[in-house]
């Protein structure tokens, strides 16, 4: 039986935290239960958080269905609006999917990306979506993790698929590498950011399997765009209500 347990104190020791429980203190308090040992982690480490893992659903064969990364996308008012809750792992190719109307059609006078519902994830996905907007950046995130700063580059092979006005919706939800993403199009591709001030979550998270239904969200390194600095949250360009800038409900 592989040592689960083991294996998330491993990954989670690669993070951001100052000190963790021993490895044996966890398994002496916990046993073979990695929800337990996460939680006394999050304990010590409370940046970190356990993620209940999407249901599949089960009237798809197999259960091979994965949970979409781009949740809705329609056309209003001719302007195409995109809602992206999260960095899956096809985030890229169901982003540029969304895009690719408006690549075709003429006269698009806005982009609308609603990050409202977005609380980070995966920052190496992150940028490969952000490549859709930019093309290519050479030191798009400056990534700092035990007093060492590395650049972060956008290695996108192909131009911006859209080069027009870009807004992106943002508020109390948008967390993490969500956050990252509205900044870095705010700097690389002159969007404005409408809603309320984002969490300031200004580090990236390294996402931890603990069970089928659980991951662990932990604190990897301190994240910043050059000139943005959202410790304490991204500030709108243009501010609206609390209600306008919460996450919708459905998540359908």
């Amino acid at each position: 039986m592989p040592d689960r347990i083991g294996r998330i104190w491993e990954l989670a020791q690669q993070g951001m935290a100052e000190k963790l429980p021993p490895l044996e203190e966890l398994k002496n308090k916990c046993g073979a239960d990695a929800v337990c040992a996460a939680r006394l982690i999050i304990d010590a480490e409370p940046r970190a958080r356990l993620q209940r893992v999407p249901a599949p659903d089960t009237d798809r064969i197999r259960l091979q269905k994965r949970t979409s990364s781009v949740t809705h996308a329609e056309w209003r008012a001719g302007r195409r609006h995109i809602r992206l809750n999260y960095f899956g792992r096809n985030v890229r190719e169901e982003l540029r999917h969304a895009l690719l109307p408006v690549a075709v059609k003429a006269g698009v006078p806005e982009v609308v990306l609603d990050l409202r519902c977005n609380g980070g994830g995966d920052v190496e996905r992150m940028l490969s979506a952000a490549g859709l907007f930019t093309g290519p950046v050479e030191q798009a995130l400056i990534a700092k993790a035990d007093g060492a700063s590395r650049p972060l580059p956008i290695t996108s092979d192909t131009p911006p698929i859209f080069s027009g006005r870009l807004t992106v919706r943002i508020g109390p939800d948008t967390a993490s590498s969500g956050e990252a993403l509205a900044a870095l199009l705010k700097k690389f591709a002159n969007a404005r950011l409408i809603g309320t001030r984002t969490q300031g979550k200004s580090y990236s998270q390294q996402v931890i399997p603990v069970s089928q239904r659980w991951h662990l969200l932990f604190p990897q390194a301190n994240l910043r765009v050059p000139g943005i600095d959202w410790q304490n949250g991204l500030v709108p360009d243009v501010p609206r209500s609390e209600a306008e800038a919460a996450c919708p409900r459905n998540r359908a």
